[in-house]
């Protein structure tokens, strides 16, 4: 499915505003609009790992679920959950987490980007560009390493590890858990990463500072020294890199109860929700139901108007006009121009 079509909406540009969708007739409050299914690809936090259903989402209020995987590090509310999960990753995919785990399991809980992230500039295009390369440069050592069927050289080793030690010192647990998501749903869906992910709109400065950038790539590393053989042609760095510039623009968090829940477990990419745009004052409610997120007229919408839901969550809606402003711009990269801020905006 490409960007998502139906008898009460359509996806247009909108001027200043990319995409966004319109409603095609006059649409009741309360009727639902959309159900997205479940993301694409997506993360649960590693501080949330041992609360969180890996396959349902499902959180009892911090307590530790019932059903244990030791081997891959997941949990699950139920037995049901974990064979639907189990089914869904596939031989494959289960290896890979497993491999993901063995890595992980010795550095302990490891670092996360955002708690390492710092002040510093944000890096522009052209350096991302350039630490992308020389990380390129490293991966075709590692695949080579790893791929060869003769003897390595006693360089070739020593250059091997080289870049082990130094993509050592900063693990991401979350980024390269979702990186092997983002991998895995490539591998088993190829047409719909084609139709539905690689249509999204992409942010091509993703990074705050140069430490959230060298985390990335010192993820992409890892995982191609340790992923299942049969799934590096499947991983490279554009991949990554897609993974990285989609999120910022089409995530949506992952949280214990409502939208506005202060328990932010993670958050995953659902192509067929990224088509609404911001608005303060949203016609529409958004609600995740375990996997999928729901989407219903919170009002009567008018043929031709645009259907916006709020990208602010719980006090944040509240904010003044220039603390709105600020937010969304600091967080999404745009000034917004809705009626509400229209009409609160200063003369």
């Amino acid at each position: 499915m490409s960007p998502p079509d139906s008898d009460l909406f359509e996806v247009r540009e909108i001027p200043n505003a990319g995409r966004g969708v319109v409603a095609r007739c006059d649409i009741p409050a309360g009727t639902v609009m959309l159900e997205s299914g479940p993301p694409a690809f997506h993360v649960i936090f590693k501080i949330y790992g041992k609360e969180t259903c890996g396959y349902c989402f499902y959180w009892d209020r911090g307590r530790t679920l019932p059903v244990r995987d030791h081997t891959t590090a997941k949990v699950f509310c139920s037995e049901e959950c974990r064979e639907s999960w189990i089914q869904e990753q596939g031989k494959v995919g289960v290896n890979a987490w497993l491999s993901l785990q063995d890595f992980l399991r010795p550095r302990g809980r490891g670092t996360n980007a955002d708690e390492e992230m710092g002040d510093g500039l944000k890096p522009q295009p052209v350096e991302i560009e350039r630490v992308w390369q020389e990380t390129e440069r490293q991966a075709k050592l590692l695949r080579v390493y790893r791929q060869s069927k003769t003897p390595q050289t006693k360089a070739d080793r020593k250059a091997v590890q080289a870049i082990m030690r130094k993509t050592g010192e900063a693990i991401d647990a979350d980024i390269l858990s979702y990186f092997l998501c983002g991998t895995l749903f490539r591998y088993k869906e190829p047409t719909r990463w084609n139709d539905e992910v690689s249509i999204l709109a992409m942010d091509d400065q993703p990074y705050k500072t140069q430490k959230d950038l060298e985390s990335s790539c010192n993820s992409y590393l890892h995982l191609v020294s340790i992923l299942p053989l049969e799934l590096l042609p499947h991983f490279t760095s554009e991949l990554c890199r897609t993974l990285v510039r989609a999120d910022n623009h089409n995530a949506f968090g992952i949280r214990s109860g409502g939208e506005d829940s202060e328990e932010y477990m993670g958050y995953g990419v659902y192509p067929s929700a990224s088509y609404f745009n911001h608005s303060c004052s949203p016609n529409l409610r958004k609600q995740r139901i375990g996997r999928q997120w729901q989407f219903t007229a919170g009002q009567d919408i008018s043929l031709g108007d645009q259907c916006c839901i709020s990208y602010l969550g719980g006090d944040e809606r509240d904010l003044s006009f220039s603390d709105r402003q600020r937010r969304l711009k600091d967080t999404w990269g745009f000034d917004c121009s809705c009626e509400r801020c229209a009409n609160e905006r200063p003369d």
